[in-house]
């Protein structure tokens, strides 16, 4: 029979099975998984490199299961680390207005590994009840840029449930996973959306035996036809994996630009670039610029290492 992975503590699993029963299994151990990689254009040889990689089970995968135990992994459509969870329709970006304060670069470096996983993100900004109405104001003149290219931003105050509605309904028939900075209210979140959520935690409590529910690693919770995921808290992110030629592609408006060398990094010294003359002209907004300038240090650091 097959099922989703929906919570994992100490080598348990619950699982959601087909028939619309859940189950608290364990697996069979480290599952197997053959991975192709194409050749290096680079490269003398032209062959491609098969690897064996060895997978554990993660929140979100579908999985066979046989004799009360989960006997393999089925082929994820995508994977994040942090959070660590598999077959992801879209991230639900929580961000506090206030509370912690806002942080622009936080929001771009989400925006740049979840544009790398090819996952779409929604924004929300919570606790906007502790903003001025100038203060309002302004964060949303800034984030109207990103809704210009194209992204989703809501505001909410979850106290009051104001807002959660439209949330709502973009968690309809999909999984989506809520993530971001520790504080800005992703449970208190779900609460406001979910009225029985705290009841549902205990329950997935109970079933792995331990006690009282708190959010130390990701769970997905039935939601109109789909999963919406609490994922543990975090202030700290980073670009490892990402090449730094490939860091401004995923800044996906800096892709507009014209430069005279098409392998410019944009980096302030850079001659005839065309982000420069995009920023200069206010096309592109200057604390991107100064965030992918951040990340692009990073990546190089990393590269060097």
């Amino acid at each position: 029979m097959q099922g989703r992975i929906i919570n994992s503590n100490g080598g348990k699993y619950q699982v959601a099975l087909e028939n619309g029963t859940t189950t608290t299994i364990p697996a069979r151990g480290k599952f197997r998984s053959v991975k192709t990689t194409q050749a290096n254009p680079n490269s003398y040889s032209k062959k491609e490199t098969i690897m064996i990689v060895k997978q554990s089970p993660k929140v979100g995968d579908l999985v066979e299961v046989l004799d009360e135990r989960i006997e393999s992994i089925l082929e994820r459509t995508n994977e994040l680390i942090r959070p660590d969870i598999a077959n992801v329709d879209q991230i639900l970006l929580v961000f506090a207005a206030k509370e912690p304060d806002f942080s622009s670069y936080l929001l771009d470096l989400f925006l740049v590994n979840i544009t790398k996983k090819s996952i779409s993100p929604l924004i929300v900004i919570t606790k906007i009840d502790k903003l001025t109405v100038e203060e309002i104001i302004s964060l949303k003149k800034e984030l109207s840029y990103y809704e210009n290219m194209g992204y989703t931003v809501l505001y909410v105050n979850s106290k009051t449930r104001e807002g959660t509605d439209a949330v709502a309904k973009h968690l309809e028939g999909k999984v989506t996973v809520l993530s971001g900075q520790t504080g800005a209210g992703k449970s208190t979140l779900i609460n406001a959306i979910l009225p029985n959520f705290e009841l549902k935690t205990q329950e997935i409590s109970q079933a792995l035996g331990r006690g009282k529910h708190t959010t130390r690693e990701t769970t997905l919770y039935p939601y109109e036809n789909g999963y919406i995921g609490d994922t543990p808290g975090f202030s700290k992110l980073d670009v490892l994996g990402i090449e730094k030629k490939e860091l401004s592609s995923l800044f996906v408006e800096f892709n507009n630009e014209t430069c005279r060398f098409k392998d410019c990094l944009h980096q302030r010294n850079a001659k005839d670039c065309g982000v420069h003359k995009a920023v200069e002209e206010g096309r592109i907004l200057s604390s991107r610029y100064e965030n992918y300038l951040k990340m692009l240090a990073q990546v190089v650091k990393e590269e060097k290492r």
